[in-house]
């Protein structure tokens, strides 16, 4: 009898010891600190859950964001636009390249914390068939689910993404598009967050960005990856600006050589709004 009861401690402390491992390597990366380290909260609840890091770091990413903004909010005048204007402010520790090289692959910000999410959501808009960003999404991020958009018919490749015909605009301009609320609704993801937006839709940023802006904050993706084309100065700042307005961090920035000196790729995260309202008053000036 005493044998037995020796058995089941032992065999109730091993499952024990499993099941703290399993937790351990399951949770995600915003919920396991909090169990164990409550030193990440304030970042925690600043990127929307997406980052969990020591205040101390924490804050230094703010000291450098305000103090990037501040020139970033500079009109300055060249002949090559991007060469003085806009530059990242913000800075993801492990931001990742998907895709090929060159044309067609985007900087992604720390890819590894969507293995997270088991509900991982990935829109691809304007692909002109080329699927090497889905490709390689799929290949490092099998859970997440794909959907890539372009006005063109093409077909996506087996078991990689799910492809519609759909023309992003307001369901008004241009003919024939579709209202960001509305393909949501269509697809039923108006309660499931939208963790990427990879979009380059040839110029039509600047006409489909403000229509995406004036949907349900917490329809916006977490991440917006576009290629930014040549435009009017007044036009391409309005844009940042949008972006800077509800609470986009740049955190990459680099020219398509094959396109040209006037096209460059950026990449931004969403912050939530207490990032921005806690800045530190003394950031060290440039």
């Amino acid at each position: 009898m005493e044998l037995r009861s020796i058995v089941v401690i032992i065999t109730i402390s091993l499952l024990t010891g499993f099941s703290i491992l399993f937790l351990w390597n399951g949770q995600s990366c915003s919920l396991t600190p909090l169990l164990f380290n409550n030193d990440c909260r304030l970042s925690l609840i600043e990127s929307d859950n997406f980052i969990c890091e020591s205040d101390a770091v924490w804050n230094e990413r703010k000291t450098v964001y305000q103090t990037q903004d501040k020139e970033n909010m500079k009109k300055r005048n060249s002949n090559i636009f991007f060469l003085s204007n806009w530059e990242p402010n913000f800075h993801c520790s492990h931001a990742r390249r998907i895709g090929q090289m060159g044309d067609g692959g985007k900087w992604v910000c720390d890819l590894y914390r969507l293995k997270a999410r088991p509900n991982c959501l990935i829109y691809s808009a304007g692909s002109n068939g080329d699927f090497s960003f889905e490709v390689h999404m799929k290949k490092v991020m099998p859970h997440c689910e794909i959907h890539t958009f372009d006005q063109n018919r093409y077909n996506c490749p087996n078991n990689i993404c799910v492809f519609h015909q759909i023309t992003f605009g307001n369901g008004i301009h241009p003919n024939n598009s579709k209202s960001w609320t509305t393909i949501l609704e269509e697809l039923g993801h108006t309660q499931r967050k939208i963790d990427v937006l990879k979009i380059d839709i040839e110029g039509g940023e600047y006409s489909f960005f403000p229509f995406l802006m004036q949907s349900p904050t917490k329809s916006l993706p977490q991440q917006i990856l576009v290629e930014v084309h040549p435009n009017n100065p007044n036009n391409i700042h309005a844009f940042f600006e949008l972006l800077r307005k509800h609470h986009f961090a740049i955190f990459n920035k680099e020219p398509n050589m094959l396109a040209g000196h006037q096209f460059f790729e950026y990449a931004f995260l969403k912050l939530n709004p207490q990032f921005f309202n806690s800045l530190p008053t003394n950031a060290t000036q440039k």
